[in-house]
């Protein structure tokens, strides 16, 4: 059985002739007997493999109005929505991302409170995802930590803290950020970490560029040492194919010219709309999903936003990347580069590592690669056609 379950409201208002945790414990076990498993993208996780305690959080969670509304949540924004001759339109939502998270974590062994962490560690998205990191900057790289610093304000305002409380755990205990023991799902570039092998390996599989093959490849030559707290691989081919992977998504997806003019549109006509009244804040952070806010743009009369609305549906082939500024061109400097250079274990007995190297020291032209997109992402210019 999938988790997919029947809509339950979780009211936290204390009932008249009942105890609140009683009830809504009943309510916890009314959901978990709907959901006997997780299916992720990798996998399928059963609810009889772990703790009551836990499954019962996590039928919870899943059944949650918050994390539900990650489904309309395009892991890409509105680059999925615009028609670039169907090579960006693949189905890859933050929920599935978020899924994705969880598996990897739980897979790894990574203590229970960093799993939930990696499971709702995507919660505070907005509508079009990244495209929030420019709602509120004027830098050409946007904030890419944005999203995170509005973890425990998302937790709290969408009612998952009581939820949370009732299996000792808080937002605090699971922040994504603030904890620097959850070294499975967070590690900083270029090193792998459950967050991002996900968006690498499943974003790249879903386009087609690695093989269901490869993908268990990856995953079973990869481990976690828990002495050294970094993941490494046991293969140089499989460290090289995730590496190569999160080069061909940078370049095609995290940091392209288009996608980037497409960002700074989309959220210049989401302030359009949020100042005439047509939008409100709450509802690109929790009320509407991408398709009910992308229509909004598309149906406005506002005479800025339908300007952007065209540009919009055309960026993917009126917009190019360039190698000097020039009169129509966009700079951007500094964008967040999503590539790793993976660890590769030279020598280690169990999960204990002893020497290792990156594929950048074993590999000559991967590191040639590899630098080549760094100073890309430092400075580039997008030309946008007349």
């Amino acid at each position: 059985m999938s988790c997919l379950v029947p809509f339950i409201v979780i009211s936290h208002e204390l009932s008249a002739d009942g105890n609140q945790t009683d009830i809504e414990s009943h309510i916890e076990s009314h959901i978990e007997s709907h959901i006997e498993s997780i299916d992720t993208f990798y996998g399928t996780i059963p609810f009889k493999a772990m703790a009551n305690d836990q499954s019962r959080l996590l039928a919870s969670l899943l059944a949650h109005p918050a994390v539900n509304r990650l489904k309309h949540i395009n892991q890409y924004g509105p680059i999925q929505m615009v028609d670039s001759q169907g090579s960006n339109n693949e189905p890859y939502s933050r929920y599935d991302h978020s899924l994705g998270v969880f598996y990897l974590l739980n897979r790894f062994g990574a203590p229970f409170p960093e799993q939930i962490s990696g499971l709702l560690h995507d919660l505070p998205h907005s509508t079009f995802s990244h495209v929030s990191d420019y709602l509120f900057s004027d830098s050409s790289a946007g904030n890419p930590d944005y999203h995170d610093s509005q973890f425990t304000n998302f937790v709290d305002r969408h009612s998952i803290t009581p939820i949370l409380n009732r299996h000792h755990l808080s937002p605090e205990t699971i922040h994504p950020k603030k904890n620097p023991s959850f070294t499975r799902l967070e590690r900083p570039l270029p090193d792998l970490a459950a967050d991002r092998l996900d968006y690498i390996v499943q974003g790249a599989a879903r386009r087609k560029k690695l093989t269901s093959q490869q993908v268990d490849a990856i995953l079973a030559d990869l481990f976690f040492d828990p002495l050294s707290q970094h993941w490494y691989s046991k293969s140089l081919e499989s460290a090289r194919l995730t590496a190569d992977a999160s080069i061909e998504l940078n370049r095609h997806i995290f940091v392209t010219a288009w996608g980037r003019v497409l960002y700074l549109w989309t959220a210049d006509a989401l302030k359009q709309l949020v100042r005439a009244g047509e939008l409100h804040a709450d509802d690109l952070f929790f009320t509407m999903g991408d398709d009910q806010v992308w229509q909004k743009i598309h149906q406005s009369t506002l005479p800025g936003v339908r300007t952007l609305a065209g540009q919009m549906l055309t960026a993917w082939h009126k917009v190019h990347e360039v190698t000097h500024p020039g009169a129509n061109t966009i700079t951007f400097k500094n964008v967040r580069c999503r590539i790793v250079d993976p660890r590769v274990a030279t020598n280690h007995s169990g999960n204990n590592v002893t020497s290792w190297l990156r594929v950048s020291d074993i590999d000559p032209a991967f590191r040639d690669r590899y630098l080549t997109e760094l100073k890309r992402c430092q400075l580039f210019y997008a030309e946008v056609e007349p």
